[in-house]
């Protein structure tokens, strides 16, 4: 089974200039040094909340993995635990680079769970969006089953925190549901729903595909490797979301993918069909559909950007590789600071220098 949701043998690179060095071990500890007055702490009654994310561990964005330490301590920051899956070739030498072993590094003393799925890279994009429809399928030892899972993007962060409370009485939201209008498959009209966010249970993460027609008709004829791959006790894995995708889009899932083709939405039509379905069947299921707020979006010019109050904003999609602009980031630290205290914002501020050298380091080292 191509997974494992453990970062023990992830190493450090540190600076060769000593001086920038940094101290992990006091810098990274979220649970001591955020602002206190800033962490959400949940009622005893109410179940553990997860945001769960996904990247390609080959795209050539860098900013979807740069930010996912950013994006978990946001997420920290208004109660939720992070869940963060890496989907690439982790077979092919050196994949992990200098920069995505220092991500996965403060992700893993900030407290987020890492999940890493095996697969060739040619899929790993279109993976790493389907798989968080399958987050009923993540580890035990992770997430519970009446634990909570909203998925997100790597690149997408709350600011708001009234926006991702559960309403009382219901199983789960749906955030943004307005947006994407319509579609229609298998003689059915289906709205479509975003992948950012869907609140659910983890049983019920589950129940969407085990219920689902897909699955009904895979096990038609089923061999026994395909009957343990639509089990309960199926691995969050290449092998189990291909079946299903392959079953539901056929050669589309196998075609290249690129922005706004059919195969990009794969993930947000298969989880509205899924849902859709499952919501049809179990009628007493209470899903609060409701809207956003303004978002601070990274169509946005910088300048817009470059503000001392964030509070109009609900949450924001952040810049891509521009961020990595050394003006660019300055402004990026205002909406920091309007979220975390000035611990945190010298530790991120530390990751950015970092990052930004972290590679030169690592070819100069394997110099002779």
């Amino acid at each position: 089974m191509a997974i494992s949701y453990s970062s023990e043998n992830i190493t450090i690179y540190p600076l060769l200039n000593t001086t920038d060095k940094l101290n992990l071990t006091d810098k990274i500890n979220l649970t001591d040094k955020i602002n206190q007055s800033k962490i959400v702490l949940l009622p005893p009654s109410e179940n553990r909340r997860f945001a769960v994310f996904a990247c390609s561990i080959h795209s050539t964005i860098l900013a979807y993995t740069f930010y996912t330490p950013l994006a978990a301590a946001s997420w920290k920051r208004i109660g939720y635990e992070t869940i963060a899956m890496f989907v690439g070739d982790f077979t092919k030498p050196n994949v992990l680079t200098g920069r995505l072993n220092l991500s996965r590094n403060y992700l893993k003393h900030i407290g987020a769970h890492i999940v890493d799925i095996q697969c060739n890279e040619s899929y790993s994009v279109k993976l790493s969006q389907l798989a968080r429809v399958f987050s009923g399928f993540l580890p035990d030892n992770i997430v519970q089953d009446e634990d909570n899972i909203l998925t997100g993007d790597s690149d997408l962060i709350p600011l708001k925190e009234s926006e991702y409370k559960p309403t009382p009485g219901t199983d789960g939201f749906i955030f943004n549901a307005f947006c994407c209008g319509t579609f229609q498959r298998r003689g059915k009209t289906y709205t479509m729903f975003p992948m950012g966010h869907i609140f659910l249970q983890k049983k019920v993460w589950r129940s969407i595909v085990m219920e689902s027609v897909q699955r009904t008709e895979l096990l038609v004829n089923a061999d026994n490797r395909t009957q343990y791959l639509l089990s309960e006790k199926a691995p969050l894995s290449f092998d189990t979301i291909s079946l299903y995708g392959r079953k539901e889009f056929k050669e589309i899932y196998d075609q290249r993918m690129d922005k706004g083709d059919a195969a990009w939405y794969m993930d947000q039509v298969l989880c509205s069909m899924l849902l859709t379905d499952y919501r049809g069947k179990h009628p007493n299921l209470k899903i609060n559909e409701r809207g956003r707020i303004d978002r601070l979006d990274r169509a946005y010019p910088m300048h817009v950007w470059n503000r001392d109050n964030f509070n109009q904003f609900g949450d924001s999609h952040l810049k891509h590789d521009e961020i990595f602009e050394e003006g660019n980031w300055k402004i990026f630290n205002k909406l920091l600071k309007s979220l975390f205290n000035d611990t945190i914002l010298t530790l991120f501020n530390d990751y950015y220098k970092q990052y930004m050298i972290i590679d030169k380091i690592s070819v100069n080292e394997t110099k002779p």
